[in-house]
């Protein structure tokens, strides 16, 4: 070997045309296939985030349900004793009964469709 000769590297390397479409050909795979995971990987998250959602609101709906049924019954409770307040013997019973008078000769009236009505007494 000649001691004078000394391969060195060169500063700047040389390709082939074929090797730089190779290239650019490989990085946009690269970059699709990064593209394609980053949005499967944003779909994941949002239905995962909307499912997330819509469980709290199923939640919250049963909660209200609950409650709306809780409400029904007390409601019904509640009308059950206005009933029994209203009811004839409970006011026969009460101090207010011994002040009311007997009704002599009463008057009733009966409600029919198409019929006019005057009362004269």
């Amino acid at each position: 070997m000649n001691p004078k000769i000394i391969l060195k590297e060169p500063s700047t390397r040389f390709f082939s045309k074929r090797k730089n479409e190779k290239e650019k050909v490989k990085i946009g795979f690269t970059s699709t296939y990064i593209f394609i995971v980053c949005i499967i990987s944003s779909l994941l998250l949002y239905y995962v985030w909307i499912t997330n959602v819509n469980a709290t609101k199923g939640h919250d709906i049963m909660k209200l349900d609950d409650i709306t049924r809780s409400l029904q019954v007390e409601f019904e409770k509640l009308n059950v004793k206005i009933a029994e307040l209203e009811s004839l013997d409970n006011i026969i019973e009460s101090w207010n009964a011994e002040n009311m008078e007997d009704v002599e000769d009463p008057d009733y009236l009966v409600i029919r469709e198409g019929v006019q009505y005057v009362y004269n007494n």
